[in-house]
């Protein structure tokens, strides 16, 4: 179901309109990057291991968690870029190991999460 991330997507970056109806948490990165004058630097997906080899390509892959990072999961625990199913931003590093974050198309909402490291494969550094 199309929403304003995915609007923004299709009208504002001339997207295909396939993607009204795509998986938006890559998306709304995109949305977060642009609202924040910082787009260039995150780049503009909707498929996350395409998200997550860019990083890599220009050099800012890591798998240390920075707050600001960008931050991909895989749901199965596999360390490949190839499995990645999810993202987000990481809004804080927790004494505890866990990473507490903002992600889009969480139940299809905007949610604050706090995540174990065992689902994380890395982190993009945009900054």
């Amino acid at each position: 179901m199309p929403n304003k991330f995915t609007r923004w997507y299709v009208n504002d970056l001339g997207k295909g309109s396939e993607f009204l109806s795509a998986d938006w948490c890559d998306i709304f990165i995109a949305w977060v990057a642009e609202q924040a004058g910082v787009r260039k630097q995150v780049g503009t997906f909707a498929y996350t291991p395409d998200h997550a080899n860019w990083f890599a390509s220009k050099g800012r892959w890591g798998t240390t968690p920075k707050r600001g990072a960008i931050v991909f999961f895989d749901w199965q625990g596999g360390k490949a870029r190839s499995g990645i199913d999810h993202v987000g931003i990481v809004y804080q590093v927790n004494r505890d190991g866990t990473i507490t974050t903002i992600e889009g198309n969480n139940m299809n909402q905007v949610v604050k999460k706090t995540r174990s490291s065992s689902l994380i494969v890395g982190y993009g550094y945009w900054f």
